[in-house]
This record gives C-alpha cells, structure tokens and sequence, in this order.
C-alpha cells in the first residue's frame, strides 16, 4: 500500500513539475548527425517564447571554432505540456547558404531528472538527421558573424556529459536537496563497505558538478583503545575515503581530511550499538 501511496505521490508531483516548467528562454547545446558521440556535433543555440502552446523564435546554428553560422526563424508547438516541436522556416543570416529542403524539424522533450532538453532532428535531406541535448542558459542571441560565445564552452558541456553531470540549473537543486550520511566501519578496521560505495560516488559526482565545491572527510572511532592509537585508526579511516574518491575520477585537491579519534562521540561507548555508531566517517561541503 504505500509503495502505491509513493509512486502517487510521485506521478502528482511530475504532473505539477510539468504544468510549471517554462520552456520559453534561451537554450544552447550540441547537435549531432548520424553518430554517437557528442564531441564530434556542433553548436546549436535556441531562443524563443511559447504562447498558447504556439512557438515563435531564431536558432543559430555554428561550426565549432569557426565562424560560419547560420540563423533561423523558426515556429513550432508545445503538445501535452511536454513535447516540442520546433521547424527551422526561413533562414534569416548566415556565412554560407542553405536550401528549404533541408531545414531541419526538432522533436525534444524536457528531462527532469538530468535538466536536459533532449531529442532528435530530421529533414527532407536523408542525411540531415540525428540526436540534439540543450540546457538553459542566458546569452546575448544576434546575427553577427563573430560566433555568440567562445566555443570553450563546448568542450566543458561533452565532458559534462561524459561524467553524467546534469545541466548547470539543475545541479543547483541537486546540491541544495543533498543529504550527507556518515559512513561506518568494523570494528578496529578502516576498510570501506561494499554497500556505501553507491552513496560515494553520488557524492564525488556532486563535486564534479560544481568547480568551487571540496569535500571535507572526519575520520572518528569508538572508546576502546589509546587515545593515540584512536587517532591514528581514524586518520586511516579517512584517508582510505581520499583512495576511494582518487581511484574513482576525484582529484585530491577536491578533498581536505580530518580526523579525530574518539574526542566526538555521537552515541554512547557504553554499549555495542553506541561504539558501531562512533565508528564513522563524517562529510561535508566546503
């Protein structure tokens, strides 16, 4: 019964996500013809408004580290609250020239868990189409031949995408919903469980998405023991989180260490469930 109660819940809540999501903006992204591989698309910006489901705006479109472009004036729909429909009509600039018959017709929806506008591309060229992915942004849209921003961007949008990092917007609420938990170990040990390496790698990959983020490890332990030999269990606790971080992409200029011995109970060392409790590693955001 709750598992139904739950996904309820969770169908609602896409629902409302849905009727108040705005398309209407800017987007900018890569488009890519007849392959898989992100970095071998181009450049591709959006700017338009939606009114009663109906679209009206330009596209550009550029060659990565030139300054051939072409712009569009394009017209499209919303249908159901969450499928685009967008038509490249006209081209209204551009250093090379294109023919109507190979416009390009964009078919996309909006992930909301990744933040992602995704979809595909067609036209009545056989060879024109393939696969695009769009993020909001803000930029100053135009006609001039200089492309609209440095091509840099590009390279750090692939390499997001290689590492599986959500859009810029999104990563915003994922950091502000993150919840930290601390980690445990066996008793006298400081080898890190198989059942919290998911959870560690969520957090490495929330660092990734943020270039000004570090993480901080406190390494703590139970009473039993010197307070010196503590200390040096709960150093070894915290380095063996900087290995597994190192080993899985993190660089180790992203992580500060603590340590702490058995100065910061959380729990009572009376008892075997207080001790398990004290044997942890403790995080945060810095």
């Amino acid at each position: 019964m709750r598992k139904i109660f739950a996904f309820t819940v969770l169908i609602l809540f896409s629902a409302k996500l849905n009727a108040q999501f705005k398309f209407s903006g800017q987007w900018q992204g890569i488009y890519l013809k007849n392959d898989s591989i992100w970095q071998n698309g181009q450049p591709i910006y959006f700017d338009f408004e939606i009114i009663n489901n109906l679209l009206d705006g330009k596209c550009r479109t550029e060659k990565y580290n030139t300054n051939d472009f072409q712009v569009f004036k394009l017209g499209g729909k919303l249908e159901n609250k969450k499928t685009l429909t967008i038509n490249q009509k006209s081209i209204t600039k551009g250093s090379s020239k294109s023919t109507g018959s190979c416009f390009l017709n964009f078919k996309m929806e909006y992930n909301f868990t990744t933040g992602y506008l995704e979809g595909t591309y067609d036209s009545k060229c056989p060879e024109e189409k393939g696969k695009l992915i769009l993020y909001k942004s803000k930029f100053d849209f135009n006609e001039k031949p200089d492309p609209l921003q440095d091509h840099s961007w590009f390279d750090w949008f692939v390499n997001d995408l290689k590492e599986g990092l959500s859009s810029p917007e999104q990563r915003l609420i994922e950091l502000r919903n993150f919840k930290f938990d601390p980690i445990y170990f066996d008793y006298d040990k400081y080898e890190i469980k198989a059942e919290y390496q998911d959870y560690l790698r969520k957090m490495i990959k929330m660092v990734k998405s943020h270039s000004d983020l570090r993480i901080k490890i406190t390494g703590h332990t139970d009473a039993d023991g010197s307070d010196k030999y503590n200390e040096k269990l709960s150093q070894n606790r915290a380095k063996a989180l900087i290995r597994f971080f190192e080993e899985n992409g993190l660089e180790k200029s992203r992580v500060v260490i603590d340590f702490k011995g058995e100065k910061q109970p959380v729990d009572s060392n009376k008892t075997p469930a207080g001790k398990q409790k004290n044997r942890r590693v403790d995080f945060a955001f810095i």
